[in-house]
């Protein structure tokens, strides 16, 4: 008898870190592990454990999943510790942040730039976005509010990055996609980098994308996603739109939108917001992790 330990799928997420839509993803797709089953659901092995934890590390170090699935534990552990700055791995990108800040503390620009550039050339999409964007923007926050960086340096990295990111989505749009999102932020919400964001870590998964940007009316935004036949709309909000702007626009693009198009809403959340997406049936997206959830159930691949 197989006295091997073995988990169900909820388990196995825990242990692993990779999210329980995202394995079945990758088992659907490309049979990463082939797990047993029993009358409950999928059992997996300690084997299958170790696997998954490998290709969560290398997945977040920019590796496709698409090419790492077919490696074995052993090719997958070489990659391992093959991956350092060559790679541009996590401490790489680390190493690069410092020279950025280094280069926005001199108020240099062109500097701060060509280093955004270099790791634009490296990364995926996903890597830049989750290695280097979100962690920049957090540490430029922390030194601004430590009195360290002003407002004028704070606006510099944001329009670098807004520039950076925005010419990376173009390069990796992908205009025969059958799964197309569009994205946009509502009338009066100017902060766009969180929907750029989004967007730039569709593209990189394989989803098609269209990105209208800030500030857009809602009727505007449901136009653009029957002239597009967009299945998902991404709406983001920070709240800085105005009081009940957001929670007019959820409720106006419930009744705009076409049958089967769904309605996300990325950023933080208000019970005022919670409300109108429930009333709405839209989903909140609260964080990345849940945003790379959903693009992965629509086929994306990272």
């Amino acid at each position: 008898m197989d006295r091997a330990p073995r988990y169900p799928i909820r388990a196995v997420s825990q242990l692993t870190g990779v999210p329980v839509e995202t394995l079945r993803a990758w088992e659907r797709r490309y049979q990463v592990v082939e797990p047993a089953r029993d009358r409950r659901g999928r059992l997996y092995g300690e084997a299958d454990v170790r696997k998954l934890r490998l290709l969560r590390l290398l997945v977040g170090r920019g590796h496709p999943i698409g090419r790492l699935a077919a490696l074995t534990e052993k090719d997958l552990l070489r990659l391992q510790g093959e991956s350092g700055p060559s790679e541009a791995g996590e401490g790489a990108n680390s190493a690069g942040i410092d020279r950025l800040l280094g280069a926005l503390e001199r108020f240099d620009a062109t500097g701060a730039e060509r280093e955004l550039r270099r790791l634009a050339v490296l990364l995926s999409p996903r890597a830049m976005v989750r290695q280097v964007a979100l962690p920049l923007l957090r540490r430029v926050g922390e030194l601004w509010a430590g009195g360290r960086f002003s407002i004028a340096q704070e606006h510099l990295v944001s329009g670098m990055l807004r520039s950076l990111l925005g010419s990376m989505l173009g390069v990796h749009a992908h205009e025969d996609s059958r799964t197309t999102l569009l994205f946009a932020t509502p009338s009066g919400e100017r902060h766009e980098f969180g929907i750029l964001a989004a967007a730039l870590l569709a593209a990189g998964g394989g989803l098609g994308v269209v990105y209208l940007g800030p500030d857009l009316p809602a009727s505007e935004i449901a136009a653009g996603a029957r002239r597009t036949s967009a299945r998902v709309v991404v709406l983001g909000s920070t709240g800085a739109g105005g009081e009940g702007e957001a929670e007019r626009a959820i409720a106006r693009l419930a009744e705009e939108l076409p049958a089967g198009v769904e309605l996300w809403v990325g950023g933080p959340s208000t019970p005022a917001v919670e409300s109108a997406a429930s009333q709405a049936g839209a989903a909140l997206v609260g964080d990345f992790d849940a945003l790379e959830e959903r693009l992965v159930r629509l086929g994306a691949r990272f």
